[in-house]
């Protein structure tokens, strides 16, 4: 074998190619022609130990072993020179100033950005009231303004788990942070963050809550494509109950649609259950003030389009059509064998290499008619608009297309702003949406994906589509969404309201009003629905319709309209209104937006936009412009006074490292260690068909072999010896992963189907239990039956989930879609050890257009780390790439032309996976990985390159170490551990058969040994007492050493 470091993997010559829209498989076997198979026990018979092939080294020689608010200004305190608003309610900053004094703290493999941020942090830590920044706050993203200022967001969590609405964000001056703004609270002192409820029953409770609020659909294939993400989602956070002086809460935080009009946020007491705060976050234009359908009861016929001549050629086409003001628009259409479609793709954002025409466009504005159905009701149902000679006779479709387009420009010319998520996206708008009573709807919203434009009933006189204002203020929370994401709720939701309409005044910018041109005078006697320079829109009271306060001292302190967010959004309306008219619209709308994308967080009050505004008129022109802004916010009353770990890692494991692998014609298996000495070569010449997967102790390793059998080998480190043979010689079997500690099996088989196999390999005649893999939709109880077929498979730390890739096909309207993606599902549960209920769980809740992502590996000590292959099935590019479950970052590690089928080193610190060298052989490479373990760093390298090929590497060290999932034997096979939970002490009985010294040791859930004690016990009963004084609260695993027989039990203190 020849072992080489210095040929650069960037320089190699790749060939392989990809099947268009599929993760190609390295070796497919044919698919079972016949009945599905029927399961069997699997044979755990032990072969007759086999001396290891000699190697290099001898196996003998190796070691054996996660609110007023008045002005507080604190002064600096001595030796440093940070200055801090304070809260009066909380004693939290709303705002540091100044630089810190401290040196800059040494953290390799960090940028320099980083280390100021963490630095600050650092420095303004008991200003902060928090106890380790480093491990409190996570780096989110890092934007750069026009002067070249950098904005740092960060999120607060405990322990790994994010605190609900803390975000931070530092600015830089001058190269150096010198400003923190945001909302943070001090290091909780939760003693319990092992949730009650479930995830899957807090959203069950979550469903039943809405049911009795709302209407719950079942939503289609199509329906799903309009919502911006997973219609049920929840995360489990720290909830601190605003302005009360309530602990914090373990919290469920659930995102929920129950149909495509509304989209709530509720928070769920993770151990009770109870309802911690509920709210609907879709903006409807016509917020708070609601009219019963009256006047019209039948909804706007859809027009008709008129056919002519055959057109010119496919491609993007321009037409003039009348808007609803009766005015000559020229729109955007698109042309496509023979029929024009409201399909704009003449815009910069365009991606023509990825469009399909007329289904699955990418970067377009796209204008589909809703036919008069309603989202609320399961008869929703839209289709293109078309023309068969680019004549439009429908004013409605027109004015909604064309002001879409007017709004996309307005981000692009004067916030280089690509579409409204800033990626590029679809701007897709409806029209005819009914209500759902099947009348005319009476308002406008949008979903987080898409705009609905009802037609007008008694509130409207003329289909929402009209204004163009209204446009801009519904696809601006589109905007918001992608920036500062604000809370949907009390002053945060005032704050997305008032955005909303800041920028639809600068998009429609001819006046202070929104919706002059379609609202019914009869109801808004202004002729407006909300006025910026004048909020009180003629109203005197709340009562009125249209009616907002204009100053805090007529604040809006009730729960209607999620705590006032139409209501109040008046008060810093009128601040932008006055801050424009001061420093000009041009200036005023920069500002403002730099706010958004640079200041702004969730949880951001009155007082936080006006700390924002000020910085960044600051940032972006001068002190005369900040002067304008603290002016406008004094004149409505928000004066400068005024105030308002999941990612737990394991410790490595202690053993000594190897490398298992397999040739390029998968005919052995060898290990080696990663320097490059031989151990056993090959360690099996029973080639596999799978890639094999190994216990985390190194001991037992299992594989499908080449004839489809399901394989075992055995290594006994300390005796230098192995055993080998089948689990099943049936030759059935596809691909097998076991269990980190070794007590369980999944299984795939050739039929090539959607199950799962799992077998409970503690029992002496393991029985399969087959799960059904699917794909899992937003609404309560619905799934689909979308998944093909699973490939890799890999269990995660705790022993409880299966991780999983697998092909899945869509079918709609349009045609099939296929890809592949990444999938968990949960099918043990460590406190009842038995099978569990087969919950399925998303890796991605969406993926971009034309991309599949397949063989997922853990990271060895971080359970939140994942490596898994991308794909791009247009161009044909693999990328081998990284996530962070708790942070949502994705990392990039190195692109290539072939599936790399990642593996994390024992340490973390690396990553092998599949190559070519530059002569087109198979070569394992390996990268070095940054400290965040999901971006590399440096060059890749060649580590394995074997005469025969290398490939399918797997990095793995035969210590050991305990796991969440570890057997809890609080009283079976002679042993019996008491108390359970324990104080400072713990009681162990045990029968053994013969005389012998026995080792009782006590690990954390790190793998901390934290006790160790050798006992000599006699045959029988025999008795020890452990002190543990002193141990924190949590999990902790008892291990019990009899020669080579291993037990442990699980523990809770």
């Amino acid at each position: 074998m020849k072992i080489r470091y210095i040929l650069l993997l960037s320089t190699l010559v790749f060939s392989l190619q990809a099947q268009q829209n599929l993760k190609p498989l390295l070796q497919k076997i044919p698919a079972n022609q016949g009945s599905p198979h029927q399961m069997e026990a699997l044979r755990l018979g032990q072969l007759p130990t086999t001396a290891i092939p000699p190697g290099t080294r001898p196996l003998s020689q190796l070691s054996y072993d996660f609110a007023g608010r008045p002005q507080m200004i604190l002064p600096p305190a001595a030796g440093q020179t940070l200055q801090a608003l304070l809260d009066p309610e909380s004693g939290q900053p709303l705002y540091i100033k100044g630089k810190a004094a401290i040196p800059l703290l040494n953290l390799p493999g960090r940028s320099s950005i980083e280390i100021q941020a963490y630095t600050y942090l650092e420095a303004a830590k008991s200003l902060l009231h928090c106890q380790d920044p480093l491990t409190e706050f996570t780096l989110i993203a890092v934007g750069k303004d026009d002067k070249g200022n950098h904005h740092i967001r960060l999120q607060q969590q405990y322990q790994g788990i994010p605190i609900y609405g803390a975000m931070l964000s530092l600015h830089t001056r001058n190269g150096e942070v010198a400003m923190l703004t945001g909302r943070s609270y001090p290091t909780p002192t939760l003693r319990n963050l092992d949730p009650s409820l479930s995830e899957e029953i807090a959203i069950e409770q979550g469903w039943a809550f809405l049911q009795t609020r709302t209407t719950v659909k079942n939503l289609t294939e199509w329906e799903q494509h309009l919502l911006p993400g997973a219609a049920a989602s929840a995360r489990l956070v720290v909830f601190f109950p605003k302005k009360t002086t309530q602990p914090p809460h373990l919290a469920w935080e659930l995102s929920l649609a129950p149909n495509l009009a509304e989209r709530w946020s509720l928070l769920i007491d993770a151990q009770n259950g109870e309802v911690l705060q509920a709210m609907d976050e879709i903006c409807k234009i016509q917020g708070h003030h609601h009219y019963e359908p009256g006047i019209s009861t039948t909804a706007t016929p859809a027009r008709k389009q008129s056919t002519s001549l055959p057109p010119p050629p496919d491609g993007p086409a321009t037409a003039v059509a009348n808007d609803l003001f009766g005015q000559p628009r020229t729109i955007d259409t698109y042309e496509k064998s023979g029929l024009f479609y409201l399909i704009d793709a003449a815009k910069s954002m365009h991606n023509s290499a990825q469009s399909s025409f007329p289904n699955d466009p990418v970067g377009v504005i796209w204008t589909i008619n809703a036919q008069n159905t309603s989202p609320q009701n399961n008869n929703f149902s839209a289709v293109h608009i078309t023309s068969n000679n680019n004549g439009w006779n429908n004013p409605t479709a027109v004015s909604a297309h064309y002001n879409a387009g007017i709004a996309y420009k307005y981000y692009e010319n004067t916030h280089s702003r690509s579409s409204i998520n800033g990626q590029g996206g679809n701007i897709v708008s409806l029209i005819n949406v009914a209500d759902e009573n099947g009348g005319n709807m009476d308002n406008a919203f949008w979903n987080g994906a898409a705009m609905f434009y009802g037609n007008g009933g008694q509130a409207f006189n003329a289909p929402l589509a009209k204004a163009l204002d209204v446009t801009g203020h519904e696809l601006t929370h589109g905007v918001i969404q992608s920036t500062a994401n604000l809370e949907y709720f009390g002053e945060s939701g005032a704050i997305n309201e008032s955005m909303a309409d800041v920028f639809a005044t600068m998009i429609d910018r001819n006046d202070w009003k929104i919706g002059e041109d379609i609202v019914n005078t009869a109801f808004y006697p202004t002729g407006a629905l909300r006025d910026l320079s004048n909020p009180h829109n003629g109203g005197s009271s709340l009562n009125t319709p249209g009616w907002q306060p204009d100053h805090v001292s007529e604040q809006y302190l009730g729960g209607e309209d999620n705590a006032g967010v139409h209501i109040n959004s008046g008060i810093p309306n009128k601040a932008f209104q006055l801050f424009a008219t001061a420093v000009g619209k041009d200036k005023a709308e920069k500002v403002y937006y730099s706010a958004l994308a640079n200041y702004l967080g969730r949880s951001s009050q009155f007082i936080d936009l006006r700390i924002a505004v000020i910085a960044a008129a600051q940032d972006l022109y001068s002190a005369t412009e900040a002067n304008a802004a603290a002016t406008a916010f004094n004149a409505v009353g928000i004066g400068a006074g005024q105030g308002g770990n999941y990612q737990q890692d394991y410790t490595a494991n202690p053993g000594e490292e190897f490398i298992l692998y397999t040739d390029e014609n998968y005919n052995v298996l060898n290990i080696v260690t990663p320097d490059g000495q031989d151990i056993a070569t090959p360690l099996s010449t029973i080639g596999p068909l799978s890639k094999p997967s190994i216990s985390d102790d190194g001991n037992v390793i299992v594989y499908v072999a080449n004839d489809q059998t399901l394989r075992y080998i055995v290594i006994n480190w300390e005796q230098n010896n192995f055993s080998s043979g089948s689990l099943s010689s049936n030759p059935i079997w596809r691909n097998a992963a076991i269990s980190k500690d070794g007590n369980r099996l999944a299984a795939l088989t050739d039929d090539y189907d959607n199950f799962l196999y799992i077998f409970d390999l503690t029992e002496a005649s393991p029985q399969p239990v087959a799960y059904e893999l699917y794909n899992p939709t937003f609404a309560q109880g619905i799934e689909t039956g979308d998944v093909q077929y699973p490939d890799v498979l890999e269990w995660d730390h705790s022993g409880q989930w299966v991780m999983y890739d697998a092909l899945n096909r869509i079918e709609n309207n349009f045609g099939g879609i296929e890809y592949w993606d990444i999938s968990f599902i949960r099918v043990w549960n460590n406190n009842t050890q038995n099978f569990s209920d087969g919950l399925v769980s998303k890796l991605f809740s969406s993926l971009p257009e034309n991309t599949s992502v397949g063989n997922p590996s853990f990271a060895k000590n971080s359970p939140y780390i994942i490596a898994f292959d991308r794909i791009n099935t247009f161009t044909n590019e693999y990328h081998i790439m990284a996530t962070n479950l708790e942070t949502g970052d994705v990392g990039s590690i190195f692109d290539q032309g072939i599936l790399g089928y990642p593996n994390y080193s024992v340490q973390d610190d690396q990553i092998i996976f599949d190559a070519f060298d530059n002569s087109g052989n198979r070569v394992i490479g390996v990268a070095d990985l940054a400290n965040d373990k999901i971006n590399s760093v440096g060059s890749a390298v060649i580590l394995i390159s074997d005469n025969a090929g290398a490939r399918w590497g797997g990095w793995f060290a035969n210590g050991f170490r305990p796991w969440v999932g570890t057997t809890e034997a609080i009283s079976e096979d002679g042993l019996k551990v008491y108390p359970n939970p324990f104080a400072d002490q713990i009681q162990v009985d045990m029968v053994v058969e013969s005389a012998q010294t026995v080792m009782l040791e006590v690990f954390d859930m790190n793998g901390r040994m934290l006790h160790r004690s050798q006992e000599s016990w006699s045959a029988g009963n025999n008795h020890a007492v452990l002190d543990l004084p002193g141990l924190p609260a949590g999990a902790y695993l008892l291990r019990v050493r009899l020669g080579q027989e291993v037990r442990t039990a699980r523990l809770v203190h």
